[in-house]
């Protein structure tokens, strides 16, 4: 009886260190996941608010390479009709440009090994 007493023991040692490894390990898991994820997202933050101000020098000198031809506010209309086009676009194919690059991303991120 005391042998089975001992290796009941024994096992129930061992499934509370098996346990605590495996919450260990998810743990990690979790930090190193996150951390992917809070890096990629502070990359694609600053990578929009630089192509921001890239974009915006990059419109004053369109429009005044345009201006020299049409007149500046027509210049600054073609401008904004531009970007009103860009918009619709982006906003018709936000699933193809927006939403399945990210689920991919996560999914990948949480679900791979």
């Amino acid at each position: 009886m005391a042998d089975k007493q001992t290796q009941f023991n024994t096992l129930w040692s061992e499934l509370k260190t098996t346990f605590k490894l495996n919450v260990d390990y998810a743990k990690l898991t979790a930090a190193e996941k996150l951390t992917l994820l809070l890096t990629s997202v502070s990359l694609a933050l600053l990578a929009f608010v630089l192509l921001s101000i890239i974009m915006f020098f990059m419109s004053l000198a369109l429009v005044r390479c345009i201006a020299t031809g049409v007149g500046m506010i027509w210049a600054y209309v073609i401008m904004g009709a531009f970007y009103i086009v860009l918009l619709a676009v982006i906003v018709l194919f936000r699933k193809q440009l927006i939403v399945n690059p990210i689920s991919r991303f996560v999914s990948r991120l949480f679900f791979n090994p």
